[in-house]
């Protein structure tokens, strides 16, 4: 009776040690992958890292960010060109003669400090693209 009880035992041992090592082999298996997935991420993240340097770095993408700023100067002059000509104003008619020559002069002053912002920025602008020309034609 007790080599029956000593052989049932055996026979539970055996499978427990195959479950217990089948648990193991999965985690193993587990964690394994996810280093490996880990790695991966850096690798696609260094990647990404260093293309955006490049990117940084070309002359297409410098003038796409020229062209930006000079699209939010544009933006602005013209914001104000149409503030100066807001006709919310107070009602002329009840304005007396000097309140409407100061108001007049006042616009007529901002108009002319637009324009020769917008005529500064113009010639900026062409300068800096001449010489964006000139650098590409002479490569050093």
């Amino acid at each position: 009776m007790f080599d029956a009880a000593a052989q049932c035992r055996v026979r539970l041992e055996a499978p427990m040690f195959y479950v217990i090592l089948a648990l193991c082999v999965v985690a193993c298996a587990v964690v394994i992958g996810r280093y490996f997935a880990a790695r991966a991420r850096f690798v696609e993240q260094a990647i990404d890292d260093a293309v955006a340097r490049s990117l940084l770095k070309s002359s297409t993408m410098v003038e796409l960010r020229d062209l930006r700023e000079l699209n939010g100067v544009m933006r602005n002059l013209l914001i104000d060109l149409v503030e100066n000509e807001d006709p919310a104003l107070p009602s002329v008619d009840r304005l007396s003669a000097t309140e409407k020559k100061r108001l007049l002069s006042a616009r007529e002053q901002r108009r002319l400090e637009i324009y020769n912002e917008a005529v500064f920025v113009l010639l900026q602008t062409a300068e800096t693209q001449a010489s964006t020309k000139d650098q590409a034609a002479d490569p050093r």
